[in-house]
């Protein structure tokens, strides 16, 4: 990608498959702010090339000049669709345009680029945090989108200072939710619950396996559910991780919405420290073995249909498990990775290694999540120094 903006009539070309190239290029602003782009697709890059070329002698290309300076909204959404779309996993794109579109551009979108303050940013996040109530990371996402966006302005020329610097964010540990894994008793009483069969020999959960696995492996529920046969090794008794399941927003290939959700299996985990090897126990192989059982799929975890799972589905079935099993509270599967790395810590297990079988990208970061086990373990040797 290059380091400066392509100006109006330019164009640009890139690949988005293997047998697909598009080329666009950007006609300036309608009367509505919007930027007009055209769009060119065809098997190979110079068959697009040739049509941007052919297009540029047409009548069609008429170039409409931006303003001056931009207003927020014109910009981010510049920004978005030509320097973010192409460059972000689909989750993560999904999750800055919904940033962008329901925090910044209904607050400052319709104010000139150049005249936004950090007083006005620091305003906004004030705001978001107190009144509207979100929590610190909704927030740091917007205040890293802004940020994220202005250092590109500079670049373009288009601002003369950032006014992101100097803005201060709201207190990390004030609103943030405590991780609470299941107790011992829970543990057990899931367990019961997810063993149990019917009169014919059935498990009485279809997924209950599937999930007796993430609890003893700590998997994410996307990279469970994304789990093939070939990354599980019986001879060794490890399981890789390279993959991740996730649900996006369709679109088309200039990222504009189509409507509804689709299923994608990323080649590549939350973070490149995702990409790891678990080892095997024994309740995991057995796990793993019963969920072999009339499997004629490539995938570990799969629906009656031999297809994948929707993450939707899986959740709304834990919580059923849960309900039978009589244990409250507001869990998700994820409750399952969390109480793998609390059982981890209560045998005494370095907070290194369990970094690297949770995939975190730093050791703080699991530090951060589980501290107040931590806070536990102090605790105890107080009173044995007493």
């Amino acid at each position: 990608m290059s380091g400066t903006r392509r100006k109006n009539g330019e164009g640009s070309v890139f690949q988005v498959s293997e047998n697909k190239w598009v080329a666009k290029i950007s006609l300036g602003q309608g009367m509505d702010g919007k930027p007009i782009i055209k769009q060119f697709s065809g098997k190979s890059e110079a068959i697009v090339k040739r049509k941007l070329r052919e297009f540029k002698k047409s009548a069609d290309f008429v170039v409409k000049h931006m303003p001056a300076v931009d207003t927020v909204q014109s910009y981010f959404t510049m920004w978005l669709s030509e320097y973010q779309y192409n460059k972000l996993k689909p989750s993560s794109y999904d999750r800055l345009e919904s940033t962008v579109n329901n925090h910044i551009i209904p607050n400052i979108g319709g104010m000139k680029l150049d005249k936004v303050t950090r007083d006005n940013i620091q305003a906004l996040i004030n705001k978001l945090y107190k009144k509207n109530n979100l929590s610190y990371s909704s927030v740091k996402k917007v205040y890293v989108a802004l940020n994220s966006c202005y250092k590109h302005a500079l670049i373009d020329d288009v601002v003369i200072k950032n006014p992101c610097e100097g803005v201060v964010l709201p207190s990390a540990i004030e609103r943030t939710k405590q991780v609470v894994p299941l107790s011992a008793e829970e543990v057990e009483c899931l367990k019961c619950e997810l063993q149990k069969t019917d009169h014919d020999g059935k498990p009485r959960c279809y997924y209950g396996y599937a999930y007796l696995l993430i609890l003893n492996t700590g998997l994410r529920m996307g990279e469970a559910l994304s789990l093939c046969w070939d990354d599980v090794d019986f001879n060794n008794m490890t399981i890789t991780v390279t993959k991740n399941n996730i649900l996006t927003k369709k679109r088309e290939l200039d990222g504009n919405l189509i409507g509804g959700y689709e299923l994608k299996t990323q080649n590549s985990t939350k973070t490149s420290s995702g990409n790891r090897v678990i080892p095997i126990n024994e309740s995991a192989y057995e796990a793993l073995n019963v969920l072999k059982e009339n499997n004629n799929s490539r995938f570990v975890i799969i629906n009656s249909k031999q297809n994948h799972v929707l993450p939707s589905i899986f959740e709304r079935s834990f919580h059923a498990i849960l309900n039978r099993a009589g244990i409250d509270g507001d869990y998700g599967v994820h409750v399952l990775r969390h109480t793998f790395a609390s059982m981890l810590f209560e045998k005494g297990i370095d907070v290194k290694i369990v970094s690297e079988l949770l995939g975190h990208s730093t050791v703080k970061i699991t530090y951060d999540i589980y501290v107040h086990l931590f806070e536990k373990d102090i605790s105890r040797v107080t009173s044995v120094l007493d």
